[in-house]
C-alpha cells in the first residue's frame, strides 16, 4: 500500500465514531468480503468497521501499528506472524475453511468439461494465454503455488502466471476476460460471473483455514472479544454455511 493510503487508512480508523457510539474494527482477507459485511450488521452493541485485503498486507499493517481490533486471517501463517510479534489478545481460532478451485469466464472453451486439473488446464492454454494468481505471499497464491510444486507443474506454469493484489482482483481479471482462467476459493466463485472448471485436491495443498483473533492493543479490547466470540455463534457460522465456506 502507497504512502497516501496508508495514511488515509489510519485517519478514517482513528476518527471518532459518530454520536460516540461504540465501534469495533476488523481488518479481514479479502475472501471475506461478502460474508464478513453480513456478519458485521449482524453483530449487536457495535458499529463494525471492516478493511478487507491480502492477509500478507493486513497482516503487516497491523504489526506496524494500524488501530484494529480483530483480524482475521485466510491462512495459519499470517496469524502465526503476529503472534510472534506478540501482538494478538489470547489465542486465534479457526472460524472457517474453504477450497481451491480454478475458474473461467462464462462461456470460455474450458468450460467444455475437459479441464479436470491443473495439468489439463495447462495442456489447454493456447499460445499467450495466461493464468491470473494472487501475489506471492497472499495465502490464495501460495496455496495455488503449493499444489502446482506438489504436482510437479510449477515450473512449467510460470511463464503463464500473471500476479494479481488479493484473490477478488484474481476474480476480477478472469471475469473481465484480461485472462485465460485463474485460482480463486469456491466461496469466490460463488460471488462471480465465472466458471469453475476443477477444484484442487485438498492433499496437494496446506489445509485452507481463516483463523481470527482480538488483537493486543485494540482500541476495543472488549468489543474485539465479543466479535471473536459472536464468530463462532449459531448467527455467524450459519452466515458463513450459506456463504459456502466450511466449517470447523
Amino acid at each position: 500500500m502507497g504512502w497516501a493510503k496508508w495514511v488515509a487508512l489510519l485517519l478514517a480508523l482513528a476518527a471518532p465514531a459518530r454520536g460516540g457510539e461504540e465501534r469495533v474494527t476488523v481488518f479481514a482477507a479479502a475472501s471475506l468480503t461478502d460474508v464478513m459485511l453480513a456478519t458485521a450488521a449482524r453483530f449487536e452493541g457495535a458499529r463494525v468497521v471492516t478493511s478487507f485485503g491480502p492477509s500478507s498486507e493486513l497482516a503487516r499493517q497491523i504489526a506496524d501499528g494500524a488501530p484494529a481490533d480483530v483480524f482475521l486471517s485466510a491462512s495459519r501463517d499470517w496469524m502465526e506472524f503476529l503472534a510472534e510479534a506478540g501482538a494478538l489478545d489470547g489465542e486465534a481460532v479457526v472460524v472457517a475453511r474453504n477450497q481451491l478451485v480454478a475458474v473461467a469466464a462464462l462461456g470460455s472453451p474450458l468450460a467444455a468439461g475437459a479441464v479436470v486439473d491443473p495439468a489439463a488446464l495447462l495442456a489447454h492454454l493456447a499460445e499467450g494465454e495466461l493464468v491470473a494468481i494472487a501475489d506471492e505471499g497472499v495465502p490464495a497464491g501460495e496455496y495455488a503455488r503449493a499444489a502446482l510444486a506438489h504436482l510437479g507443474l510449477l515450473e512449467a506454469y510460470r511463464p503463464r502466471l500473471v500476479g494479481q493484489r488479493d484473490v477478488r482482483a484474481v476474480l476480477h481479471a478472469v471475469e473481465r476476460g484480461e485472462v485465460t482462467a485463474g485460482f480463486v476459493y469456491a466461496t469466490d466463485a460463488w460471488v462471480a460471473a465465472v466458471a469453475r472448471l476443477f477444484v484442487f485436491d485438498a492433499a496437494n495443498h496446506p489445509p485452507i483455514a481463516y483463523p481470527a483473533a482480538a488483537l493486543r492493543g485494540a482500541p476495543n479490547p472488549d468489543g474485539a472479544r465479543r466479535f471473536v466470540a459472536f464468530l463462532q455463534s449459531d448467527t455467524a457460522r450459519g452466515l458463513l454455511r450459506d456463504a459456502g465456506f466450511a466449517l470447523p
